[in-house]
């Protein structure tokens, strides 16, 4: 499986855990990332669910209205963990694949939506939105020259 899979395999692993995090599909969620994150390994299983239950204390710790900032907060480690784990081990990525599909399953539908409606109408207008992430444009001169004042200041 190529590499680009590989991490977005990781990445929506990592999603479906920390949904699971806090749910009635939380003990089949847990049981199944210690064994594939602990490949056989009796001190990885240990260090696995260690972390697995610190993740699921701070998600259920937390009042219920801010349980989806708490999850989005410590999703970035697990998509670490698990983008590790397919790079070192891309024979795991079957297993992961079939864990993740059959958490899906169980898990409730999403509670909330976000929607984001961005309108741009002027000539040479730029409309740009973000939700839970950032925009950061780095202007190209070579293709983007900008608005240049004339001397009265009105732009040209």
């Amino acid at each position: 499986m190529d590499l680009g899979l590989l991490a977005q395999l990781g990445t929506t692993g990592a999603l479906v855990l920390v949904q699971a995090a806090a749910t009635d599909v939380w003990q089949l969620a847990r049981a199944g990332f210690t064994r594939l994150l602990g490949r056989g390994d009796r001190e990885r299983e240990a260090v696995a669910e260690r972390r697995l239950d610190a993740l699921a204390a701070e998600v259920e710790q937390a009042l219920p209205a801010q349980r989806d900032e708490v999850r989005r907060r410590l999703l970035p480690a697990w998509q670490t963990r698990l983008g590790d784990l397919m790079e070192e081990d891309p024979a795991a990525a079957d297993a992961l694949q079939v864990l993740r599909d059959e958490l899906l399953a169980r898990l409730p539908a999403p509670q909330q939506q976000w929607v984001q409606n961005i309108t741009a109408s002027a000539p040479r207008a730029t409309a740009q939105g973000a939700m839970f992430g950032n925009i950061i444009n780095h202007p190209n001169p070579a293709t983007d020259p900008g608005d240049r004042a004339d001397g009265d200041g009105s732009l040209r």
